[in-house]
């Protein structure tokens, strides 16, 4: 009897340590700034087509392909343009100089990999090229130049498959 109690708990013991920690992702994440911004399409070939959606930020005056990995910048709204912000680059990705931005991205001419389900992500990219559409992501920053990219929504919509 003791021995099955043993391993009940042996069991158990990991199953509520790893819940916990994921419970606890979303808490630590509340007070993160978030901010809506659109999504611009980037050529998608490659072999898992379909099932991811390629895209980038679109921030006003960034140039992707001229940003290196090292680079980091301070993502500002712009209430002109909600959905577009602009930009301001930081002198390096030190903490430092992070500490000083709100909403600080490093690396911000990225693609992003949206794994989407295929459907879905044929459908978004058909959006991400008609010019009339808005495509846009919630964009949650943690302070240290990473981001947690949250729902995406077309003109405004969650989007259903």
């Amino acid at each position: 009897m003791k021995a099955s109690w043993l391993r009940a708990v042996l069991l158990l013991v990991p199953t509520l340590v790893l819940a916990g920690w994921a419970l606890s992702i979303p808490v630590l994440r509340a007070g993160d700034p978030v901010m809506r911004i659109r999504l611009l399409g980037y050529d998608p070939r490659d072999l898992l087509r379909g099932h991811y959606l390629l895209a980038r930020l679109d921030i006003d005056g960034l140039v992707p392909g001229r940003h290196g990995p090292a680079d980091c910048v301070c993502v500002t709204a712009r209430p002109a343009d909600p959905g577009r912000p602009g930009f301001t680059p930081l002198p390096s990705c030190r903490p430092a100089d992070l500490a000083a931005c709100p909403t600080p991205l490093a690396d911000p001419g990225r693609e992003l990999r949206l794994y989407q389900p295929q459907a879905r992500a044929l459908r978004l990219e058909q959006l991400l090229r008609d010019d009339g559409v808005a495509v846009d992501i919630g964009v949650r920053f943690d302070g240290r130049g990473g981001i947690a990219l949250e729902d995406i929504r077309v003109d405004g919509r969650p989007v259903t498959d």
